[in-house]
């Protein structure tokens, strides 16, 4: 049911059909005129969306009638998707305790995006209500915060990026952090929330739990989470964040102290050929970033047709270490898009290699061979190099010596591969029907551990590249995922929910 209130606005009632409820589109607030409770009606815009009512504007006073807990607002059951919520004692949050004394939960927002999301008045409510004086937060978001001093001062930040893993170091300390305060009193609870409390609540969530030797294997500890905050057992899918609650779970199982590894990335294989390239000409792009610092961006390479798999060694090394990200980008037909991306840690690259591809960009073949030169070889477009590092003088002569210098220095150290399958791939492991890479799609990754002995030598010094920095290119417009896992912010454009 629906009736107009004392504004001549359509609202809801307390108890309200599927297709009686509102949805509010952002926008600007309908013209005020006389008093505050005088309002001209905002037909203009008005449309219909799924057969819900569509109204412009309005935000303030359809913010602080949904407000109230006891009122059932669908909305927030439609945001939340499969989000297991807490509906007791006229709450109504998207809020889930993993333990008794841990509990995972949406960001509390305010003002019109506290409709749809977790109002922060009603958190505070809950928390005052549920467990006066012996709750903490803490935010996982990067994005943005809220008024810390409705919590009474007690949130701690721990921020990394949606749809990311953690940093790896940031992982022990955020562990430390609860573990102390849990102990400190038996009746505190951690509330812990990233944007829609899944996604990065959930890593940061199972990495306690491991710590706390919860659980012993990171399998065990994910299951579990995802079992109590969803109703589909899904909690973190992002394979990434997925990768870090294993690294974490070496790390407690094994006694490990952590310590950036430095690596040479010496080559990159995909094997076999992605689906997309099959009958089709095109050109694949990689790009290479430590942390947030994108360190390498590479030419585009050709795929010919007839390929099977691709091996493109890395004619200018790169050293890195720690939080390792590589995006991949195809472009056919003057468009670029985004293909996959994965994120690793040098520290936990182990397995030992003896082979490489060679020195040049190679296209294995149907019939198994490797060519250079002939039709199937992968060539590079005469498009300018998007590498970081400019021209030098005498390049050529640094160039032999550099690579004569390399040859030495490989005595002394070791070669490995991180091997990544298609369903351990962000953004990949979404083809569930094989369309664009096939079901044994891998990506292989070659590297050289270097001693610390040879970490400051003159030629890394040169070798390591400027940073370049993130462009919306690269970071945003380039990207075709439409990510599902977690919701959009609110902006002032239309966003999904």
């Amino acid at each position: 049911m629906v009736q107009n209130n004392r504004f001549g606005h359509l609202v809801q009632n307390v108890t309200m059909n599927k297709a009686d409820y509102l949805i509010i589109k952002k926008g600007d607030n309908p013209p005020v005129s006389g008093d505050k409770e005088s309002c001209t009606p905002c037909g203009k815009g008005a449309r219909n969306i799924f057969g819900f009512a569509h109204l412009v504007g309005f935000k303030t006073a359809m913010a602080s009638t949904i407000t109230n807990m006891k009122v059932t607002n669908p909305i927030k059951g439609l945001v939340s998707k499969r989000r297991k919520r807490y509906t007791k004692d006229g709450f109504n949050l998207d809020l889930t305790y993993i333990r008794n004394n841990l509990i995972a939960m949406g960001f509390p927002a305010d003002r019109l995006e506290g409709v749809y999301r977790n109002h922060i008045d009603d958190v505070v409510k809950f928390l005052e209500a549920k467990h006066k004086d012996h709750y903490k937060i803490y935010n996982l978001c990067s994005e943005r915060s809220y008024d810390v001093s409705k919590f009474q001062q007690r949130v701690a930040n721990y921020p990394f990026d949606d749809h990311n893993p953690p940093n790896i170091e940031a992982i022990k300390p955020f562990c430390d952090d609860v573990d102390k305060w849990l102990s400190e009193d038996s009746y505190n609870v951690a509330a812990v929330h990233c944007k829609a409390g899944k996604g990065r609540t959930g890593v940061m969530v199972c990495c306690y739990m491991i710590h706390a030797r919860q659980f012993l294997t990171a399998n065990e500890a994910l299951n579990f989470y995802g079992q109590m905050r969803t109703t589909d057992r899904k909690g973190v899918t992002i394979p990434s964040q997925r990768r870090y609650v294993n690294y974490y779970a070496t790390l407690v199982q094994e006694g490990l102290n952590y310590s950036a590894v430095d690596v040479i990335i010496r080559e990159i294989r995909l094997e076999p050929v992605p689906t997309l390239f099959n009958g089709t000409q095109g050109s694949l792009q990689f790009v290479i970033s430590q942390g947030t610092d994108k360190v390498f961006v590479s030419v585009p390479y050709e795929v010919k047709k007839g390929c099977s798999s691709i091996c493109i060694p890395l004619e200018q090394y790169r050293y890195v270490k720690g939080d390792i990200k590589i995006e991949f980008f195809s472009k056919q037909k003057m468009r670029k898009e985004k293909m996959f991306h994965f994120w690793f840690n040098t520290f936990f690259v182990r397995d030992e290699v003896d082979s490489k591809c060679g020195s040049r960009v190679s296209c294995e073949g149907e019939n198994g061979n490797t060519n250079h030169h002939q039709n199937h070889q992968l060539e590079m477009l005469p498009e300018r190099s998007l590498s970081c590092e400019g021209p030098t003088t005498n390049s050529h002569q640094h160039h032999n010596t550099r690579a004569s210098s390399l040859l030495d220095l490989e005595t002394e150290s070791k070669l490995v591969a991180l091997r990544i399958d298609k369903w351990d791939l962000d953004d990949a492991h979404k083809d569930k029907a094989n369309k664009l890479y096939p079901a044994d799609f891998r990506v292989v990754v070659v590297m050289s551990k270097i001693g610390q002995g040879n970490r400051d030598s003159s030629l890394w010094k040169r070798d390591v590249p400027k940073v370049v920095k993130s462009t919306p290119s690269e970071s945003s417009e380039a990207s075709t995922e439409s990510s599902t896992d977690e919701d959009g912010w609110e902006s002032g454009e239309s966003t999904y929910l």
